[in-house]
């Protein structure tokens, strides 16, 4: 079979992000099908390089990779939503092949979209096997069922996909292959230098408005520290112009044995790439920041979330605010920025305690502070917009301004395209925001 994978995503700020979802489909089909990818994030006509690549590959089946149901300023869905029909319209325009969605945005909404876009399948949940699998079976002149679902995917999601007859994904994810990075675009690179790594997948937190759970199963599945470090590795030799990796997982540190055990063959093996990830203050502790600043992390993305204890439980983060306090000094303490997130108005926070999570930002004084007035992620599950949205909105616009740290993607405030460029130009490699870090504590723009 000659498989075609699309990759739709556009969003560009604050980075363009390598699509490592669609590059692991696309290595675990290709040692039986051949496979040409198509990326849109960088072409200037989405939809004439979608029907060139058809026109040119001629696939018997289609693959269209959906990432996001919002962009970074969480202004909404609908224009997002418009732009992957229009893609899919082309796509069946263009071709009789199948076309099968997949996605984090199809693991969230898979009926809707099957019907909006016209897919003759849709793949939830990831894709490695569950895609190759369903190619499989097309090539052999079957007729799957059109959602068909990995086996990771938390049973009470059941009610919104069709399970597969059969489990397809392993417990351990060192059964699959690593993302065919020869396939993807070099002007990933030529940006800012980032390539995404995954040491694990699955969370088993219980954040209320989180969807990892929903995308990745709340079993946590790691991957061979050894292997992990293989692929940093391939990174750190510089043959592709990768300067930086981010580590992608929903928690770094959890387990927290796992995430020591991977610093620690990094600093054995004396791999030099610089790195940023996403952690939780739970189980983080002066040990463990320490090895991942010996293990070449730069900076590390915090989802903090709220500066009053109430909202934090009605959250269901697992953590306190004291805990937070503690990690900020662990991260000052050993040189690595800090950049937390907090979501203004969540689980019914008025404007009074949002206050109060802005007082205890200016107080923790963290490298780079990221607010969002609150929108629910888990979209499949229909709940709502914050309640004081406006109000939030215009409490973040009086005070945000004043703090060289505070970003708000939503109001363009330290956010958009003038700084993207600005960066490019001056050929600064990473993630923005620790340039913005390093900044702001006068340790200079690090290329």
């Amino acid at each position: 079979m000659r498989v075609l994978l699309v990759s739709a995503n556009r969003e560009k700020l604050p980075s363009a992000v390598v699509p490592i979802g669609i590059l692991s489909v696309a290595a675990a089909v290709r040692d039986a099908h051949d496979v040409s990818v198509v990326d849109l994030c960088f072409e200037a006509d989405p939809l004439e390089a979608v029907e060139k690549a058809i026109t040119s590959f001629r696939p018997d089946v289609v693959g269209l990779g959906l990432r996001n149901l919002h962009d970074n300023t969480y202004a909404g869905s609908e224009h997002l939503l418009a732009y992957y029909e229009d893609v899919a319209t082309r796509i069946r325009q263009t071709t009789d092949a199948p076309l099968v969605l997949g996605g984090a945005a199809i693991t969230l909404r898979p009926t809707q979209l099957l019907e909006r876009l016209g897919a003759s399948h849709a793949v939830v949940g990831e894709g490695e096997n569950s895609f190759r699998a369903l190619v499989d079976a097309l090539a052999r002149g079957e007729r799957p069922e059109p959602i068909i679902t990995s086996e990771v995917i938390r049973a009470s999601q059941a009610k919104y996909v069709q399970l597969a007859r059969k489990p397809m994904v392993p417990n351990s994810l060192d059964g699959l292959p690593t993302p065919a990075r020869d396939l993807v675009d070099a002007r990933y690179f030529s940006l800012d230098g980032t390539d995404s790594v995954q040491t694990k997948r699955g969370c088993a937190f219980q954040c209320t408005y989180c969807d990892y759970p929903d995308l990745e199963g709340r079993k946590v599945r790691m991957r061979r520290p050894e292997a992990v470090v293989d692929e940093m590795e391939y990174l750190a030799s510089g043959s592709r112009g990768v300067s930086h990796a981010f580590v992608v997982d929903s928690v770094f540190n959890v387990p927290r044995s796992h995430a020591l055990a991977v610093c620690r063959t990094m600093v054995e093996r004396r791999v030099t790439l610089p790195w940023v990830c996403y952690v939780s203050p739970a189980s983080l502790d002066e040990e463990l920041v320490e090895a991942m600043a010996r293990a070449g992390c730069i900076g590390a993305e915090i989802g903090t979330d709220s500066g009053t204890p109430r909202v934090l439980e009605r959250l269901r983060k697992p953590f306190t605010l004291d805990q937070v306090r503690r990690v900020r000094a662990a991260f000052r303490a050993h040189g690595i920025a800090d950049c937390h997130t907090f979501v203004l108005g969540a689980e019914g926070e008025t404007v009074a305690e949002a206050e109060g999570t802005l007082a205890f930002v200016e107080e923790l004084d963290p490298d780079v502070a990221v607010f969002i007035a609150f929108m629910e992620d888990r979209e499949s599950h229909g709940i709502g917009r914050a309640e004081h949205r406006q109000a939030l909105l215009d409490l973040l616009a009086r005070e945000a301004p004043k703090h060289p740290g505070w970003i708000v993607p939503e109001l363009g405030i330290r956010f958009g395209t003038k700084i993207s460029t600005f960066l490019q130009r001056a050929r600064l490699r990473g993630p923005g925001w620790v340039h913005l870090a390093h900044a702001r504590r006068g340790r200079g723009f690090r290329g």
